[in-house]
């Protein structure tokens, strides 16, 4: 299949609600693989062991350097897109596709003592669907990021951006540290607001459907994380970790998805 006819179907299947039926299936039927094994009540705690502990893709953080890398070159290619536009919109393209692929693996894997190897196979799929999207404007260039697109009504998503690139992990203590060490760019939770901030400033001088995909995803994760911790509210239950880690550090994910969603549909 050439680029123009990968762009057509890539075209057609964005712009169709049943395509986006289908992935929400596949997400609740691809069930996460434990090598232990785990009874069917468990299946939440199966995906917190490798979301919320031990993805192996944390040991970045762990590192460090490779963090601050990941931190440091996003800020780099937003700057550098503020002030040269869509001279280095190619640049933040591989940037995020690189940043995407790594996520679908590294985030949608995991060792836990209790439940041994974990594969998250509806993540993994999904995520690498995001990525493969990211691929594909690697090779057709619409992300053009053109000054007169720059819409700064829509500045109000910066602070959303800024939250989710700190991600400060420990319940309101907002540690300055996050803010080269933490979990933007090994999380699709944290990295995702900051990249759909930048594409609905530029709207809609960007790829649609690969911003209705990632946004798509965004709105998965950002409801499945958003809202637990809320139940618990309902019925007395205050959990300061859950709270903090679900609902307060994921709403950036989920205001920043449906928002990219709305002006996607919108201008339809």
């Amino acid at each position: 299949m050439n680029i123009k006819s990968l762009s057509q179907v890539m075209d057609y299947l964005t712009g169709k609600r049943r395509f986006y039926v289908l992935l929400y299936l596949c997400f609740l039927v691809l069930l996460p693989y434990a090598s232990k094994g785990y009874p069917w009540h468990e299946m939440w705690s199966v995906i917190k062991e490798v979301v919320a502990y031990n993805a192996i893709i944390y040991v970045l953080v762990d590192l460090i350097w490779p963090s601050v890398l990941l931190h440091v070159l996003a800020l780099i290619l937003i700057i550098a897109i503020v002030i040269w536009n869509g001279r280095v919109a190619k640049a933040f393209d591989i940037y995020v596709f690189i940043v995407y692929f790594m996520i679908a693996i590294g985030q949608g894997i995991g060792i836990s003592e209790r439940y041994g190897l974990i594969v998250l196979t509806g993540n993994i799929v999904l995520t690498l669907l995001v990525a493969f999207s990211w691929g594909w404007e690697c090779l057709v260039h619409r992300n053009k990021f053109r000054k007169e697109f720059f819409t700064p009504e829509r500045l109000w998503l910066t602070p959303l951006a800024v939250l989710a690139y700190w991600s400060p992990i420990e319940p309101f203590r907002l540690d300055p540290l996050y803010l080269l060490i933490g979990y933007f760019g090994v999380s699709y939770c944290f990295t995702t607001p900051v990249v759909l901030t930048l594409m609905s400033l530029y709207y809609p001088d960007v790829n649609k459907p690969v911003m209705r995909l990632t946004a798509f995803l965004g709105l998965i994760f950002g409801l499945y994380n958003v809202i637990p911790p809320l139940l618990f509210l309902v019925v007395g239950i205050y959990i300061i970790e859950a709270v903090w880690r679900g609902t307060i550090l994921h709403l950036p994910l989920l205001i920043t998805s449906i928002y990219a969603l709305i002006l996607t549909i919108r201008e339809s």
